[in-house]
């Protein structure tokens, strides 16, 4: 096992570096909203979010924002994958410089420990945020042979780790530190943290593996496909798949979940009520769990990935996108 170290202080996650570059805080984007465009024809998308919301603007600061999660404590953090940071959000403090630099980290998972997981472009490796500060690298081979750019990542009820690995942190130069890539394709794995056995799961349908989200029986696997992001032919896909998990955890009856005609897929998040919200370009789309699209959110800008959480007793959805943090409420009929 591998021990990597960012000079963390005191075990918060906060870089010395970091503070004296810019003492790590910025100024807050107090009551700074936008109205979305929600839209539907079904007035059932309307118990979901309302149809006159606003999104407020938690940050600006990206350069591309991804891979938001809500901490335990009800801290938000975020990737800056272009600017090789990953900020945290604080109720007290607003905006802080978590980590810099941060080897590209791109999803973030919490497990059942409370631990932050990443994945890095940087390390083309799946990393852990260990109590004592310390960043372990979990795993980073498939085989004898490196992964490529481990992009998202969802954590089961047992505590193994899904993890997408596309080429991205490889091919764009903004996104990691170049390399080789070894693995022959782009692939979806399963992790056990315990047994240290990693499993490449059979996604033969998918070309670039991107989010990745369970249905809340954690019996459906999505997965969505980027391939058009940087190889628009032959393929052309635009589609989320979807993937029955068996008593073994392999997948099995590979099929289209959705196809959109505009954005490329990315990051997915799976609501209460097992609506599937999908980010593609300006767009977040809302399907119930048969793939039947009930409404769409519009964003200013593209949008990248999501997660829930609750703000002040309310069932919230952070959003990242280009260079912002967002918060949406939501009227999750469970939450109310």
């Amino acid at each position: 096992m591998k021990i990597n170290k960012y000079n963390l202080k005191n075990g918060k996650g906060i870089l010395i570096l970091s503070l004296l570059l810019s003492n790590g805080v910025f100024s807050q984007e107090v009551n700074k909203t936008i109205k979305l465009d929600v839209v539907s024809s079904d007035a059932n998308f309307y118990t979901i979010i309302s149809k006159n919301t606003e999104a407020e603007i938690l940050s600006n600061h990206s350069k591309w924002a991804e891979g938001p999660i809500m901490l335990p404590n009800g801290d938000v953090v975020w990737s800056d994958v272009v600017g090789n940071k990953v900020y945290k959000w604080t109720e007290k403090d607003g905006v802080q410089q978590w980590l810099s630099p941060s080897q590209f980290h791109n999803g973030h998972a919490v497990d059942h420990k409370g631990r932050i997981v990443a994945t890095s472009h940087g390390k083309r490796a799946i990393e852990r945020l260990e109590k004592d500060g310390n960043w372990t690298v979990l795993v980073d081979l498939y085989g004898d042979k490196k992964l490529n750019s481990p992009n998202d990542l969802v954590i089961d009820n047992d505590g193994e780790i899904w993890f997408t690995d596309p080429l991205f942190g490889i091919k764009k130069d903004a996104e990691g530190y170049g390399g080789t890539p070894v693995q022959g394709g782009e692939f979806v794995f399963r992790y056990n943290p315990k047994t240290k056995q990693i499993v490449k799961l059979d996604t033969k349908e998918v070309v670039t593996p991107n989010g990745i989200g369970f249905s809340k029986n954690q019996k459906t696997l999505y997965v969505a496909d980027s391939q058009v992001e940087h190889t628009p032919k032959p393929y052309n896909t635009r589609n989320v798949m979807a993937y029955d998990i068996d008593e073994n955890k392999n997948l099995k009856n590979g099929r289209i979940f959705c196809q959109f005609e505009e954005g490329i897929p990315d990051g997915i998040a799976v609501d209460e009520n097992d609506n599937v919200w999908v980010a593609a370009g300006k767009t977040i789309h809302v399907l119930t769990a048969d793939g039947k699209e009930i409404g769409s959110i519009n964003f200013p800008n593209n949008v990248a990935n999501l997660t829930f959480g609750k703000y002040k007793k309310k069932k919230v959805a952070y959003i990242t996108g280009t260079d912002t943090l967002y918060r949406v409420n939501v009227l999750d009929e469970k939450s109310k």
